[in-house]
């Protein structure tokens, strides 16, 4: 677009010159005339030009303002979200303590260090080694349960692996003790992988849904009590003298960060309710809470057939009142010497 031709010079030189003679005039006038001539200027000349100057002002304050009300919100968002790592971290250790405490001794605690080993996805380095006391066929757990074991053990690191893993075979036992087989990875593609089998179930020790399956001690490697998964439903296969079972693991693989790997010594000693005391009080709070459900819930069932029965009881008293009614009446009315109302 082509621009304007500017104006003439000389007319840009003489708004200059009478500029510079009414400064002048207004330099050598009383004080009472300037002033008059100062408001002139102010309320004709001047007026727009201040009210643009407002308006500027007021959009780099608001400008600045927007600025600033998206700092506020971005770092409230950024602490928030901090927050929120905060509280589970510390949810985490706080777990970790109860477990520890519950074990009292003989455990390594370690870092799960992410990134795949010897390029499975099921096998992680651990930031704990044969300096720090670790053996090769050391159980690695978690508050939640069994997380995997110990394969191999460097001097600064160790090499585990978890219980999806090809490899992973632990011999497992109803919690109750009413039933024992062995508990393998699941053998599936896509998010079934990350499921259980338990396998040589006897035919004449059915499992339901639901129910806890713990390292039953047997082998040598995993102490007894230390929770593995729940049933989730039988599995249909060829064998006609035992079950299987799908399980769910109690570990979640994402979740694995902080882990303890077991000393020999502590796996022969044992860690029966070790879990039951330390590590799974939430489990055993969320279980009192749905038990407290459930009475309150038959207390109240057992409230509105109380209730139930006394409408019956009411209802049956008030028909036998109308029953009877009449049959007074009868009475008046056959008697002699009285009179029917």
């Amino acid at each position: 677009m082509r621009r304007p031709a500017r104006t003439d010079p000389r007319v840009d030189l003489v708004l200059a010159a009478a500029c510079g003679v009414a400064a002048l005039v207004c330099l050598v006038l009383p004080a009472p005339p300037r002033g008059a001539a100062a408001a002139a200027l102010r309320t004709t000349l001047v007026a727009p030009l201040a009210s643009m100057q407002v308006k500027a002002e007021l959009s780099r304050r608001a400008f600045l303002a927007h600025d600033a009300a998206l700092r506020i919100a971005d770092s409230v968002t950024l602490r928030s979200q901090r927050l929120t790592g905060v509280e589970e971290e510390n949810e985490r250790l706080r777990k970790l303590l109860g477990l520890a405490s519950a074990l009292k001794w003989g455990f390594i605690p370690a870092e799960a260090l992410q990134g795949r080993g010897l390029g499975d996805d099921f096998t992680v380095t651990l930031s704990a080694g044969k300096s720090a006391g670790v053996e090769s066929l050391s159980p690695v757990v978690t508050t939640e349960g069994l997380v995997g074991m110990v394969e191999r053990a460097d001097d600064s690191f160790s090499l585990a692996i978890f219980w999806p893993h090809p490899d992973f075979r632990v011999s497992a036992m109803a919690a109750d003790g009413s039933a024992f087989g062995i508990v393998t990875g699941h053998r599936a593609e896509g998010a079934s992988k990350y499921f259980l089998e338990l396998h040589s179930v006897p035919l004449r020790s059915p499992l339901k849904a639901g129910t806890l399956v713990v390292s039953s001690g047997l082998g040598g490697v995993y102490p007894r009590g230390i929770p593995i998964g729940v049933v989730v439903s039988e599995m249909k296969t060829t064998e006609g003298f035992a079950k299987s079972y799908l399980m769910r693991p109690m570990v979640s693989l994402p979740d694995i960060s902080s882990v303890f790997i077991l000393t020999p010594e502590r796996a022969r000693a044992g860690v029966e309710n070790v879990w039951a005391t330390g590590a799974n009080v939430d489990s055993i709070r969320k279980a009192m809470v749905a038990a407290g459900d459930s009475m309150r819930g038959r207390r109240d069932t057992i409230a509105k057939s109380l209730v139930r029965r006394d409408t019956i009881a009411k209802t049956a008293v008030k028909r036998d009142t109308l029953a009877k009614t009449p049959v007074k009446r009868d009475t008046a009315v056959k008697a002699p010497g009285k009179r029917i109302p």
